[in-house]
């Protein structure tokens, strides 16, 4: 029988958040027919023997070595029958019936091609899942370190629509858990693989690609489910934040793809435009104690190798193992 929803999770070497995760999946789905496939990203197996055999139903892919968010969740996508695919992170908590109204939401609007739920922080709060799309104007706004009055204006690419209660179309929503139709899927491909190895704007790209061709992506306040956010990807030692440089390093792609060269062009400038006055608010903020000086050399680092990434010419190398898909061994597969 063709289930309603496939739920891919990706096994980041968290596993007791996986096995809470899969717990608040199957105890608060209720109306529809699901199967849950997990692709374990070569962790060593740390407590797997346990999760399978708490959870027997579930499917395993074992990669040989580690992958990526959208080469991992691509493996799912590509293998699933299901009339929606949801990926989810396996830092969540599915609040009660959340998959089930992604799914009747989109049973009832077919020109939904893609839904995300509201996604709340540890403490109840709502977490920023909704955006505008990627611009000049936002990238500066975000890269700037701005005074304590001018902090609001961070908020440029946050759709405020989130906020509210109504289910509402928008530009993108975060891929700690998004929901596509199947035929929607065939129509815009699977994720990116090739804008970061990591998890950076593949579900910018994703969401911008089904706009395109005329699929609406929705924000479905009614589906909650609770992001701890940030733990397979924890900054674990001083110096420049990695992660972060991989974020700008995907965004430039991300315009190189979509917006053209003139565009990245500026996009580039900007990034090392701000250099001088990041430096000025970073050197004053110690001086007023407002910042420590192994912070501030850390958020100085994390700068100037963005701007580094952004005067290196042409498509910039993320700087981390290739992933070929012809020369990868294929993951092994257990029921």
């Amino acid at each position: 029988m063709q289930p309603d929803l496939t739920i891919s999770i990706i096994n980041h070497s968290n596993p007791e958040m996986l096995r809470d995760c899969l717990r608040s999946i199957y105890a608060g789905t209720h109306a529809i027919a699901f199967d849950v496939w997990v692709v374990d990203n070569a962790t060593g197996g740390r407590l797997v023997d346990d999760i399978r055999g708490e959870f027997p139903q579930v499917k395993w892919l074992f990669n040989q070595q580690r992958r990526g968010f959208s080469y991992n969740h691509n493996q799912v996508l590509g293998a699933t029958d299901a009339r929606y695919t949801c990926i989810l992170n396996d830092d969540t908590l599915v609040r009660d019936g959340a998959m089930d109204e992604l799914v009747r939401f989109m049973d009832e609007n077919p020109r939904v091609g893609m839904a995300g739920p509201r996604l709340l922080n540890p403490d109840g709060t709502i977490q920023n899942s909704a955006f505008h799309d990627k611009s000049l104007l936002g990238e500066l706004i975000d890269i700037l370190l701005l005074p304590g009055f001018a902090e609001p204006v961070k908020r440029w690419g946050i759709d405020a629509a989130q906020f509210g209660e109504m289910p509402v179309c928008v530009d993108w929503i975060l891929g700690a858990c998004i929901a596509v139709r199947r035929e929607a899927l065939q129509q815009v491909g699977l994720l990116d693989d090739k804008l970061s190895p990591i998890a950076n704007c593949e579900e910018v790209d994703w969401c911008r690609r089904a706009r395109i061709i005329n699929w609406d992506v929705a924000f479905v306040p009614s589906a909650r489910v609770l992001h701890y956010g940030g733990q397979s990807m924890k900054q674990m030692r001083p110096g420049a934040d990695g992660f972060r440089v991989e974020m700008h390093r995907a965004i430039i792609a991300y315009f190189q793809k979509h917006f053209g060269l003139a565009r990245t062009l500026l996009l580039r400038t900007i990034y090392m435009a701000t250099l001088p006055w990041n430096g000025f608010m970073l050197a004053q903020s110690v001086l007023r104690g407002r910042t420590n000086r192994i912070e501030a050399a850390s958020a100085w680092a994390t700068l100037l190798r963005i701007g580094g990434v952004a005067m290196r010419p042409g498509l910039p190398a993320n700087g981390l193992p290739a992933v070929s898909a012809a020369a990868a061994p294929e993951p092994t597969v257990a029921a």
